[in-house]
């Protein structure tokens, strides 16, 4: 046998040693046969910067003249017309042999395998759908399989700019095949469909069932015109072939980052993955009570939020979700939970963070509400942005009427569990959410499964405040707990945003933590220069922080929409001045987060509720300012106007002004486009209040 084959991993873990059996059965095939090639099995792969990033098995291979009788459809290059049931009309197609039994020979191939324990008894079939049992209820193991098989092809294209055909396989490591057979009962629909693997399997099983996914190719005599006795499979397109070196240094990538991550993420991950529950007066209340965690920006109240997720999941086993509408700080939170490790898998303990849209988005499709069906089944909701006011009051209707109730929401727990059926809810910026949103959430879950972080009166997406605990008994319905000290900032930069804050006549109450002391501000007339740059970046590495620490923000004029695809306009400009960024404005990005450790992260002004950095820089400040004021619309908000327009306005606006100044942890920078601007004299005066706290630069 000269086949070569790596198996790479944490070898103290289940999934290792089931990459080792898996080596074993690919060894007991090739044992005395001439057979040349290559096999890399890594277990426990984090895919890092993917939404799904857990991977228990990735086996990929190549191969020299291996071949084996499977049975199987295959395909040839000839198309023939057959006529569509649906629409009626004769379409061309592939031509596809029917199944039967054929000499394949396998070229190469890429698979990503999960592995369960379950039980027979605890494995059950709702159409083509596999479920498996975890703490007496039943998970979408279908959809996690799928889920991965993208991910990985993602993963692929973004670290080697292309990716093969990937098979998705689910491997019972408790079932035999015969129970498998059982739970197919034997229906040949499903038995042609299926991607499980029993406990002990061989090649002929695992690539019979590959080529149910990836129907191999038949070549055409030329003299005869009919099909060759063989087929081939492969997972990569002409001129494509595999570097198995290569592929196997990509899967070190999260390894790396881990190892050279600055020390604001390793203290973040520290923080959260502490136990503070036993230690806190509301830790009895959790699962009984509505729990409101309340405090302006900075005073820690989403890492609060994490802390108690990943408390609940890793010491209670529970499966929690973070909420917000923040896309960019639902990537930093994916971000901070894959280096801690913190796993997202459906059938254990997990934390999971997602948009709130997205979640009401799973929850129509559940209920069916102003759904659409695709030719293959799949639900989805067209234009759901939109819609989403109106879909949500059309829910809240069928509740409110009764015809939707206890039934209903037991249906759409089982039909939707792994998006929807969570131990507990987490709620960010729970103030600037919709009543509606909140009753919705009540309706379903429950006050006692959820925990909110109050901003008190930051509002972004709307006018009006949510009252969480409107007609609610303190201490019977719910336990409140109220941060009043800046967590985040150094002293100085607390003071700064005070400042800044009493003269735009903002309430602001946050007090500095004293033994936070130092801080620094730098305000920039024009420019952003690559001298300011890397004297500033060297002083935050020398922090003991990497270019992720180093945040850049900046305002809709600073962003191309005249392309499909959004991006920042002056990246050439940062690339020519040795600026390497990762663009969170370009919609075009392959991953989730960040994943290069040279890069800072850069994001719209409207992006950065929740985020943090060691340093973070505000680009052309009075640019966004100014975008704020033009697009400024008064809402309705059901109370006597004692404003008006304008004072509403500047209220407004105002707040949202100081909410990127205190996103710096020690060191903030302002560029400012036009010096005669009202932030830029604000701005001056200060520092001429100041002058030994800041540095202002003509």
């Amino acid at each position: 046998m000269s086949i070569k084959i790596k198996v790479k991993g944490n070898q103290e873990t289940n999934e290792y040693k089931d990459a080792i059996v898996l080596k074993e059965i690919f060894e007991n095939e090739f044992r005395n046969k001439p057979i040349k090639g290559e096999i890399l099995i890594i277990s426990n792969a984090t895919l890092f910067g993917q939404d799904t990033k857990d991977v228990d098995l990735i086996v990929v291979g190549k191969f020299d003249k291996y071949s084996l009788k499977v049975k199987t459809k295959a395909r040839t290059g000839r198309t023939i017309e057959e006529k569509n049931e649906e629409t009626g009309k004769t379409e061309k197609i592939v031509e596809i042999l029917e199944q039967e039994e054929r000499l394949l020979f396998v070229n190469d191939f890429c698979f990503v395998i999960e592995t369960k324990r379950h039980r027979a008894e605890d494995i059950k079939l709702e159409g083509l759908t596999l479920l498996v049992k975890y703490k007496d209820k039943f998970h979408d193991v279908t959809t996690q399989s799928e889920n991965q098989k993208y991910a990985l092809r993602n993963y692929f294209t973004d670290r080697i700019n292309f990716s093969p055909y990937i098979c998705n396989f689910i491997w019972f490591r408790n079932v035999s095949g015969e129970s498998i057979k059982e739970l197919l009962c034997n229906n040949s629909d499903i038995f042609d469909k299926h991607n499980y693997l029993p406990t002990r399997f061989g090649l002929k099983w695992l690539f019979q069932l590959a080529c149910i996914q990836s129907i191999p190719y038949n070549q055409i005599d030329f003299q005869t015109k009919q099909p060759k006795k063989y087929c081939s499979f492969k997972s990569l397109s002409k001129k494509q072939e595999y570097d198995i070196d290569e592929i196997d240094k990509i899967f070190d990538l999260f390894t790396k980052v881990k190892q050279g991550m600055g020390d604001l993420t390793r203290k973040k991950i520290e923080h959260i993955t502490r136990t503070i529950l036993k230690k806190q007066e509301y830790a009895l209340a959790i699962g009984e009570k509505l729990i409101v965690i309340s405090g302006r920006a900075g005073t820690g109240k989403t890492i609060k939020l994490l802390n108690i997720a990943c408390d609940l999941a890793i010491n209670e086993g529970g499966r929690c979700i973070i909420l917000t509408y923040n896309h960019a700080l639902v990537s930093d939170i994916k971000r901070t939970l894959a280096l801690a490790e913190i796993p997202d898998v459906i059938d254990d303990y997990s934390v999971s963070i997602s948009t709130l849209h997205k979640f009401f988005y799973e929850i129509l499709c559940g209920f069916e509400i102003g759904t659409n069906k695709s030719p293959k089944g799949n639900i989805y909701i067209n234009d759901f942005i939109k819609k989403y006011k109106s879909l949500l009051n059309e829910l809240f209707d069928y509740v409110e009427s009764n015809l939707i109730g206890e039934v209903e929401l037991q249906a759409l727990m089982k039909s939707r569990h792994q998006q929807v059926a969570w131990d507990y809810l987490l709620i960010d910026e729970a103030q600037d959410w919709s009543d509606i949103e909140k009753n919705l959430i009540y309706f379903i879950f429950g006050k006692e499964k959820v925990i909110i972080a109050d901003g008190v009166d930051q509002l972004i997406r709307s006018q009006k405040k949510c009252n969480w605990t409107q007609g609610l008994k303190k201490d019977i319905d719910f336990r409140k707990t109220t941060e009043k000290k800046g967590l985040r900032q150094k002293f100085d930069l607390v003071n700064f945003v005070k400042q800044i804050a009493e003269k735009l006549n903002v309430y602001w109450d946050l007090e500095p933590k004293e033994d936070l002391y130092g801080g620094k501000i730098i305000i920039k007339i024009g420019d952003y220069t690559k001298e300011l740059h890397e004297r500033e970046f060297t002083f935050c590495k020398y922090n003991g922080n990497s270019a992720y620490e180093m945040m850049f923000l900046v305002p809709p004029s600073l962003v191309d929409k005249n392309n499909i695809e959004r991006s920042f306009i002056k990246i050439k400009d940062f690339e020519k001045k040795g600026i390497k960024i990762w663009d969170g404005t370009n919609t075009d990005l392959r991953t989730e987060y960040s994943v290069d450790l040279e890069s800072h992260r850069l994001l719209q002004y409207e992006s950065c509720r929740g985020l943090e950095g060691w340093t973070v820089v505000c680009l052309e400040l009075d640019e966004f300012i100014r975008y704020k004021f033009d697009t400024f619309k008064e809402e309705s908000t059901d109370e006597l106007a004692l404003e008006t327009f304008q004072e509403k306005r500047d209220k407004f606006v105002n707040l949202w002004t100081l909410i990127p100044l205190t996103r710096a942890i020690d060191t903030l920078i302002i560029t400012l486009k036009n010096p005669e601007s009202i932030i830029a004299k604000v701005l001056n005066e200060i520092y001429l209040e100041n002058p030994d706290n800041i540095e202002w630069i003509e």
